[in-house]
């Protein structure tokens, strides 16, 4: 590849990059189209100017450099395209291109995993997707797959609605049979795993185009989360019982194990107290929401003894209030729903901090929660969450992704 002075070159979409930029100049345009965030790169008067366009949120970033180095940074996302500039300066060629990519892909994963910079940002005022008129009452369970494909849980109702392929039309309701579903959660091949414990004692799979869901799970309560690892085992957490199960989906036997907790609630390293989201690592790192002890707990494979990773006895992390939803990033940081203080937290290589229902109270307005329980990703690192007590699923738009890198040699 060859910069020509004068002209303009368009990189192919680099995915989930890692940046680190020194000595730059920026300017952020909100509301711009990308022949608009073009146009003002070129009429940067700088030696090297690039920019980095997110469709999504329509923002544009513009990065220059004052002086010409013998390194030039520029920024990308999985939802963008890069483009770069040599103006009229004769001596300048490019001899050497390197590209440093991290991609947030996991072998056999088939739900979202975006990698974030410690200095990433969403949107403060969040888009709503669903409401109680399109979706129910109690919004409960939210499922993304790599190809934007949205499945959403009503309580009040006793459904789940899809949204295919980044739709904002559901094409397909599941719901005879279901009791109030807390959970759900979706197998690489479109399999849906659905709670249907409160009041039936199961969990129920829905194959493609089913009618009624087939019995996989049996349980005396509700399961307030579910998750599929990567072996094809399923795992419920029973707040009521103080415990989290697992059954191989795969063995003809079907027999449950218990793996964290023992029945009886407690603060120990091996009790809980009304567990509630769960989260398996592709190591079979299980991390559990612990609602009633105010903290995430971590235990490792087969280990029945849990670490505190935030909240509650873990100091240098961040205090929470009955946290239901605890989610993992590319780089294994964690996003949690602090339920009760109706915010968002997130860890990163800079420590903990707030990304989304930053306000400090709690309501219904585009910035605020009211007990926020479940949340996905999409492909863009957008916040998809189950705002439970609004009855609504809010999106949290990503607006920057900015300490990502890749590295041209000039």
């Amino acid at each position: 590849m060859q910069i020509v002075s004068g002209s303009l070159t368009q990189v192919p979409v680099i995915h989930n990059v890692s940046m680190h930029v020194s000595h730059f100049n920026s300017i952020t345009i909100i509301n711009s189209t990308c022949d608009q965030c073009i146009c003002l790169m070129l009429m940067n008067v700088t030696p090297i100017s690039s920019f980095n366009y997110f469709r999504n949120n329509k923002t544009c970033e513009i990065f220059s450099e004052a002086v010409v180095t013998s390194q030039l940074s520029l920024v990308s996302n999985s939802n963008s395209s890069v483009y770069f500039i040599s103006l009229p300066i004769d001596d300048i060629q490019l001899t050497t291109s390197v590209i440093q990519e991290t991609t947030s892909s996991f072998t056999g994963i088939w739900y979202n995993r975006p990698m974030f910079s410690s200095c990433a940002l969403w949107d403060p005022d969040a888009t709503t997707f669903a409401d109680q008129s399109t979706l129910g009452s109690y919004t409960h369970g939210i499922f993304i797959d790599i190809y934007n494909t949205l499945y959403a849980g009503s309580w009040g109702n006793s459904l789940v609605k899809v949204w295919p392929n980044g739709s904002s039309t559901a094409t397909r309701t599941i719901q005879g049979g279901l009791s109030g579903p807390y959970s759900l959660f979706v197998a690489m091949n479109g399999d849906v795993y659905i709670d249907n414990g409160a009041s039936n004692g199961q969990v129920d799979k829905w194959t493609l185009n089913a009618t009624i869901g087939t019995r996989v799970m049996n349980i005396n309560k509700a399961c307030f989360g579910l998750f599929i690892d990567t072996n094809n085992t399923l795992y419920c957490s029973l707040a009521d019982f103080n415990n989290v199960f697992k059954v191989d989906l795969i063995s003809v036997s079907g027999i449950q194990m218990m793996i964290a907790g023992n029945g009886s609630s407690g603060s120990t390293s091996s009790l809980l107290d009304y567990p509630w989201g769960i989260y398996v690592d592709t190591d079979f790192t299980l991390y559990v929401a612990d609602a009633g002890n105010h903290r995430i707990q971590r235990f490792g494979f087969d280990e029945l003894n849990g670490t505190t990773v935030a909240g509650a006895m873990a100091s240098g992390t961040i205090t929470l209030t009955s946290p239901t939803g605890i989610v993992l990033d590319g780089n294994g940081y964690l996003f949690i729903m602090d339920t009760g203080n109706s915010r968002i937290v997130a860890s990163s290589s800079a420590g903990f901090r707030c990304v989304a229902g930053c306000s400090g109270s709690s309501g219904s307005t585009a910035d605020t929660l009211l007990n926020p329980r479940y949340m996905s990703f999409d492909t863009y690192g957008n916040m998809f969450v189950s705002d439970d007590d609004n009855s609504r699923i809010q999106k949290f738009y990503l607006q920057s992704n900015r300490c990502r890198k890749f590295l041209l040699v000039i």
